[in-house]
């Protein structure tokens, strides 16, 4: 429907009727075979027609030679009876559907000796009053020297040949002639038994060429359709493997099929380049948010470290207070380490991994497995001459852990395991409670994640870019009863 803004009348406009390739195909094809059907039939019926005109008009002049050879003694004896029977003889031999030949026995005089047809051509009538071709048939016969050895006429007006031989005596002398003239081509009975077989021959060979053709153009059509429904699909998940069934082909269908799997790569490589573009955009917000904190948070920290030295400037510090002041201490330096490593100052200054460190961590840790009532198994120890950073690894195991606390819930059990390969350092940690989907840990890997306030869940995002600079890898794996969850953090060793 479209307006009209002459008059402001909506004017309604059909819809053009759609018309889907597998229908069109199919048609096309059944058309093509009855298009072919009947131009085969026609020429089938061409042929017969021209073989039937040549094989008549041999006939014909077979005919009136014979009856030339046996009218002979008749025609000298004046035995028109008998002459009628030899002439009538052919003509009783012959089918219904055979067009009967006109035939006519004239004297040496040229008038009719004997007829098939006594009430259109009597006994006795002249060659003036026969018709115009049987005339000229007769002007042939009665000629002293005939032109042509055989007689051959073909009479326009009457659609017919007309073919003629002579009778002569024993010394050549002219006796009489005998003239038949037949119908050029078939006759109706002829031309409808053929056409009637031609139509049943045909209407098969059609029927048949068509459901060829029809199956065959759904097959042919099938793989169009199968790549006009991964296209449908594509925006909603990957159908590069139903694309790929259809681009083995080697034909035009198999070139799109290609053509649409490399715009799909194309697709995908964009959309990878807006996510890290996307990434990096976070990234350095974050980075910038992280360096503004960071002047501030130095500056307390650098008070408080001042504080703790003055404190034991003084003396008088029992066992008890000076580990409490190296328990901060360590702290604080961690907290200042941290903020350097995330702003990638603190590479040049690392420190290593110490039993003492592992014992600080689980001093942090167990108070919080406790507040929530989660039982706690921590099973870990330096790997045996290796060099870590001592800031980043209690830093990642840290966050692991405090995550695994409070994903058990109060009741929960939460282990810290690690073990030593040839290459790498890993650090397990399991717990019972809520399970962690690979989805799930891939939205909190890329700081893309909301906590249940809302808020951005960066803890793990921390502690994957902190492993990142280290060359390690975190990572899901199946854990051990009873826990459902089980992150693994992979250090690589550098041995000394």
């Amino acid at each position: 429907m479209s307006a009209n803004p002459a008059n402001g009348h909506l004017a309604w406009r059909p819809r053009a009727l759609r018309w889907s390739y597998r229908l069109k195909v199919p048609l096309m094809l059944v058309a093509v075979a009855l298009v072919s059907g009947v131009a085969v039939a026609a020429a089938t019926y061409a042929l017969i027609e021209r073989y039937v005109e040549t094989n008549a008009i041999a006939q014909s002049q077979r005919l009136a030679g014979t009856l030339a050879n046996s009218l002979g003694q008749a025609v000298l004896r004046n035995d028109v009876w008998r002459a009628f029977e030899i002439v009538r003889a052919p003509s009783l031999a012959r089918t219904a559907e055979a067009a009967a030949p006109r035939v006519v026995v004239v004297d040496a005089s040229g008038q009719v000796f004997v007829s098939l047809e006594p009430g259109v051509l009597p006994i006795g009538t002249p060659r003036e009053r026969m018709p115009e071709p049987l005339a000229a048939a007769v002007g042939w016969i009665l000629a002293p020297q005939p032109p042509e050895a055989t007689y051959l006429l073909d009479d326009e007006a009457s659609a017919s040949w007309v073919t003629a031989a002579r009778i002569t005596g024993e010394d050549d002398a002219l006796i009489g002639g005998v003239i038949v003239q037949q119908e050029r081509g078939l006759s109706r009975a002829q031309t409808g038994a053929i056409v009637r077989q031609l139509a049943l021959f045909g209407a098969l060979a059609v029927f048949a060429v068509a459901v060829a053709g029809w199956i065959g153009g759904r097959r042919m059509i099938r793989p169009l359709e199968r790549l006009r429904d991964a296209m449908r699909r594509a925006a909603d998940r990957d159908v590069r493997g139903e694309v790929s069934s259809v681009s083995g082909r080697n034909d035009e269908v198999g070139d799109l099929g290609t053509a649409f799997l490399a715009m799909l790569r194309e697709i995908d490589a964009k959309r990878e380049l807006e996510r890290e573009m996307l990434q990096a955009e976070r990234m350095a917000s974050i980075g910038r948010l992280t360096a503004g904190i960071a002047h501030e948070v130095n500056n307390p920290l650098g008070g408080m470290l001042t504080a703790i030295q003055n404190r034991r400037m003084r003396g008088g510090m029992d066992e008890a207070t000076e580990r409490t002041l190296a328990l901060l201490e360590r702290g604080v330096e961690q907290i200042h380490s941290t903020v350097g490593a995330l702003l990638n100052e603190a590479r040049s200054e690392l420190q290593e991994l110490r039993e003492e460190d592992l014992h600080d961590l689980f001093l942090l840790v167990h108070p919080e497995a406790e507040h929530r009532g989660c039982a706690l198994e921590w099973r870990v120890a330096v790997p045996a001459g290796s060099r870590l950073p001592s800031v980043q690894v209690r830093q990642v195991m840290l966050n692991l852990a405090l995550n695994a606390i409070a994903a058990a819930a109060p009741g929960g059990r939460v282990s810290v395991r690690s073990r030593e390969t040839r290459s790498a350092w890993h650090v397990a940690v399991a717990n019972t409670g809520a399970v962690l989907d690979p989805g799930r840990l891939d939205e909190l890997l890329q700081g893309r994640a909301q906590t249940d306030g809302g808020r951005l869940g960066l803890g793990l995002w921390i502690t994957a870019r902190l492993l990142h600079t280290l060359g390690g890898t975190l990572g899901l794996e199946p854990p051990p009863e009873p826990f459902v969850t089980e992150l693994v953090a992979s250090f690589p060793l550098r041995r000394t």
